[in-house]
C-alpha cells in the first residue's frame, strides 16, 4: 500500500509503512493532500503571501533504474546522433526544464526502483514546467512556476536560446502525485498511462465520417500522381508551399515507397477503390504506379530504393556564404539547402546514367514495399488480374531478408545498392517482419514465419530491456515512435498465425510504450495565433522522437492494432485510445477551402505536424504548423480503411471513459 505519511514534520512517500522519498517544504507554505484513487494524491500547496514564482518538488531516494518524461527524456537518452536532451543537465551543469506542454503529460517525470514508482504532473494550462535530476539524496522531480526552459530549447536539429516566463503573484499552487509498488517488472510506466488517460481525457467527435476522409484522401493522392519524361510514374511524396507560384505544389520529382511518400500503399487505396466503384483510371494509375517502381527501381533481387529524387537543386556543391534566393525553391527545399550551408558539405550520393538519384536502401521501405506489393497481388486476383512479378517482388525482399538477418535475429537499419550495410542498428529493422508473415501465408514456406518469430523477439526483448525502441523517423537516428508501431503490428500479425497468447501479453507492453508518446490534454492556444485560429486540439496526436518533439499523425498506424489489443484482453482502455488516436490525427484536414495562415489547401492536405510547443524548424517558427502537407497520412488513413470492414467505429468518437476521474471544481477553477 502506498501513503504520503507525515513524519516529524515531513511528508513522506511510502510503501507499506516505510518511506521510499519525501515532499521538499517550502518556507511560507502549507501542504496539503487529498487522495484522488489509490496512489493518487491532489497536492495542494497555499503560500503566506502571494509569490511569482514556485517550485514544487519530491525525491526519490537514490538512484532510480528508470527514468521518463514521456516523448523527451527515456531513462536520459543518449541513443543515437542527433541534438537531443541527454542526461538530467547540460553540459554547464544546469539541469534540463521542460515547459509542460513539451510533455505528453503536463509537466510530468517520472522515476522507478526495484521497489516503486513515482510520477508528478501537473496541471494543464498552468503556466508551469518541469524537470528531473540526481541530487545526493536522490532523483528530484520538479513542477517550476512560472513556466521556463533552461538552459537552451531544443529545435529541429539545432539549439535556442532558453525561455523564463513571468506570471501573476498567486498563493494556490496544484500538482498531482503518482505512487506505485512494483510488481516486479522494469519499466511500469503502464499504471502511469492509465491514470493520464482517465484523469485529463475528455471526450471527442471526429472531424469528418470515415466515407468523407476517404473521399478527401484519395482526392488528395490523385493531385500527388505525376508522370516523368521518361516514363516513370508515382505519387510524389507530398506538396510544399512555393512563395514564387504563391501556391502549395506537389513535391517535384520526388518518390519514396515508404515512409513519407508511401507511393505503393497510395497505389493499393486506389486499387481497393476500383474494387469497389470499378473507377478503372485509378486502376490504371496504381498499375502504372507498380510497374514503373519495378521497371525503374529494382537494382538486384530483393533490393530495391528507399527514395527516387531527380530534383536538381539540392544536389550540387555547398558554400556558407551562399544566400538562398526564397522566391526560387519551395520551403521545404529551402531548409534542406540550409542545412546543408550550415553543415558546409557536398551531398555524397550518386547519379545514375539517366540523371536519378537513388538513395539508399532501408528497412522501413524496403519492408513497406514488399508489403504493399504483396498486398497489390492479392488485391488484384480479386480484380482478375494476375501479377506474378508483384509476388516476386515480394519474395525477393523475403529472401533478400532470411539471407541478411543475424544471428541474434536482427535485421540492419540499411543498406546501399549493392546491400552492404550502411547502418546496423535500430528497431526499424522489423519493417521487414511485416512482408515476411505475409509472405508465408502466401506460400506456407516456414522459413519466413520462423526468421519473423526470431525477429520479432530480439527487437521486443531490447524494449523489454531498455523501456524504448529505435531509428524508426528516418530524419533522425534516435529513440522515437515510429520503430514501435510495425513492433506492434507484427506482434498482431504472429498473433493471427500462432494464436500463441505471449503475442497478446508482448503487445500490451508495446501498446503502454506507444502510449507515452500521445498527448493526454488538450493545450490553449491564444485565438489570435495560428494554431488557435485552426482550432487544433493537441488531444490524441503524437510526438516523433527525442530529437523531434513535434506532433503527428504517425499513430494512424496505431489505430487498428490498439483495437485488436481491446479485442483480445477485453480491456476497454485500448479501444478507448485507438479512437482517441483517430481522433487527434484527423484533424485540420482541408476539404478544398481551408485557408491557413493565408495559405488555400488542397482537399485532402494535411500539416505533417504540429510545432505545438517552442520547438521549430529552419523556415518554420515555434507554436505554428509545419504548412509542408506529406502524402503518408492519406495513405494511412486509406489502410485503415480497407483493413477494418466496420466504418461505425471510425464515426463514433469517444462518448465516454471507462473509469474517467472526476477533476474537483477548485481543481478547475485554479
Amino acid at each position: 500500500m502506498t501513503e504520503i505519511l507525515k513524519n516529524n514534520g515531513i511528508y513522506e512517500l511510502c510503501l507499506d509503512g516505510k518511506a521510499y522519498g519525501y515532499i521538499v517544504a517550502a518556507e511560507g507554505a502549507t501542504d496539503t493532500f487529498e487522495k484522488i484513487e489509490d496512489g493518487a494524491w491532489y497536492w495542494h500547496r497555499r503560500t503566506e503571501k502571494a509569490v511569482d514564482h514556485m517550485r514544487m518538488e519530491l525525491v526519490l531516494y537514490g538512484d532510480p533504474s528508470f527514468t521518463m518524461v514521456p516523448s523527451v527524456s527515456y531513462n536520459g537518452n543518449g541513443w543515437g546522433d542527433f541534438p537531443e536532451y541527454v542526461g538530467d543537465r547540460d553540459e554547464d551543469g544546469t539541469p534540463w526544464s521542460w515547459a509542460s506542454h513539451r510533455v505528453t503529460i503536463p509537466s510530468c517525470t517520472y522515476s522507478e526502483n526495484k521497489h516503486i514508482s513515482v510520477a508528478l504532473m501537473a496541471k494543464e494550462n498552468d503556466n508551469n514546467a518541469c524537470s528531473l535530476y540526481q541530487t545526493e539524496q536522490g532523483r528530484k522531480h520538479v513542477i517550476i512556476f512560472p513556466e521556463e526552459e533552461q538552459p537552451r530549447t531544443l529545435h529541429r536539429h539545432f539549439w535556442g536560446e532558453g525561455f523564463k516566463g513571468t506570471m501573476e503573484p498567486r498563493r494556490e499552487f496544484y500538482a498531482i502525485v503518482q505512487l506505485c509498488p512494483s510488481d516486479g517488472s522494469s519499466h511500469r510506466y503502464k499504471n502511469l498511462m492509465d491514470f493520464a488517460f482517465r484523469f485529463y481525457g475528455h471526450t471527442v467527435k471526429p472531424s469528418y465520417t470515415a466515407e468523407k476522409l476517404e473521399s478527401l484522401s484519395l482526392s488528395y493522392c490523385h493531385f500527388l500522381f505525376q508522370r516523368e519524361p521518361d516514363g516513370f510514374a508515382g505519387f510524389t511524396t507530398g506538396a510544399p508551399w512555393n512563395k514564387n507560384l504563391h501556391g502549395y505544389e506537389k513535391h517535384q520529382h520526388r518518390y519514396e515507397i515508404g515512409w513519407v511518400g508511401q507511393s505503393a500503399s497510395m497505389a493499393n487505396a486506389f486499387i481497393f477503390d476500383y474494387l469497389k466503384t470499378g473507377d478503372r483510371l485509378k486502376l490504371d494509375m496504381a498499375l502504372e504506379t507498380h510497374d514503373k517502381w519495378l521497371e525503374h527501381a529494382v537494382v538486384q533481387k530483393g533490393l530495391f530504393p528507399s527514395r527516387i529524387d531527380r530534383h536538381e537543386n539540392m544536389w550540387f556543391s555547398y558554400d556558407e556564404n551562399m544566400v538562398l534566393d526564397t522566391w526560387k525553391y519551395s520551403e521545404d527545399m529551402l531548409e534542406s539547402m540550409r542545412d546543408r550551408i550550415r553543415k558546409n558539405k557536398i551531398s555524397p550520393l550518386k547519379r545514375d546514367k539517366d540523371g536519378s538519384l537513388y538513395i539508399g536502401c532501408n528497412a522501413c521501405c524496403l519492408g513497406t514495399g514488399a508489403e504493399m506489393y504483396l498486398e497489390a497481388y492479392e488485391l488484384l486476383k480479386k480484380a482478375g488480374i494476375e501479377k506474378p512479378e508483384y509476388l516476386r517482388l515480394g519474395i525477393d525482399v523475403c529472401e533478400f531478408a532470411l539471407r541478411n538477418q543475424a544471428e541474434n535475429g536482427s535485421f540492419a537499419k540499411s543498406w546501399d545498392r549493392e546491400g552492404n550495410i550502411m547502418v546496423k542498428t535500430g528497431t526499424i529493422g522489423v519493417f521487414l517482419c511485416l512482408p515476411l508473415i505475409h509472405a508465408y501465408r502466401q506460400t506456407k514456406d516456414e522459413r519466413y514465419l520462423e526468421s519473423a518469430k526470431k525477429a520479432f523477439w530480439f527487437y521486443y526483448s531490447e524494449l523489454e530491456e531498455k523501456g524504448f525502441t529505435t531509428a524508426g523517423a528516418l530524419d533522425t537516428y534516435s529513440i522515437d515512435k515510429e520503430s514501435a508501431s510495425p513492433l506492434l503490428r507484427v506482434c498482431k500479425k504472429l498473433h493471427d498465425v500462432t494464436n500463441e497468447d505471449r503475442y497478446i501479453a508482448a503487445g500490451e507492453k508495446i501498446g503502454w510504450y506507444l502510449s507515452t508518446w500521445m498527448m493526454h490534454y488538450t493545450v490553449k492556444y491564444p485565438s489570435d495565433s495560428v494554431i488557435g485560429q485552426m482550432g487544433f486540439d493537441t488531444y490524441g496526436s503524437t510526438a516523433v522522437s527525442t530529437p523531434h518533439n513535434a506532433l503527428d499523425q504517425y499513430a494512424l498506424r496505431d489505430v487498428l492494432s490498439f483495437r485488436w489489443l481491446f479485442q483480445k484482453t477485453g480491456n476497454i482502455h485500448w479501444e478507448e485510445r485507438a479512437k482517441v488516436l483517430w481522433y487527434g490525427a484527423n484533424q485540420c484536414i482541408s476539404d478544398g477551402t481551408l485557408v491557413v495562415n493565408g495559405r488555400l489547401r488542397p482537399a485532402g492536405g494535411q500539416d505533417e505536424a504540429i510545432f505545438h510547443t517552442r520547438w521549430g524548424r529552419a523556415f518554420v517558427p515555434a507554436f505554428m504548423p509545419s504548412q509542408w502537407l506529406p502524402a503518408w497520412p492519406c495513405a494511412f488513413r486509406l489502410e485503415n480503411l480497407r483493413w477494418c470492414d466496420d466504418w461505425s467505429f471510425f464515426d463514433e468518437g469517444l462518448t465516454h471513459i471507462e473509469g474517467q476521474i472526476k477533476r474537483r471544481l477548485q481543481d478547475e477553477n485554479n
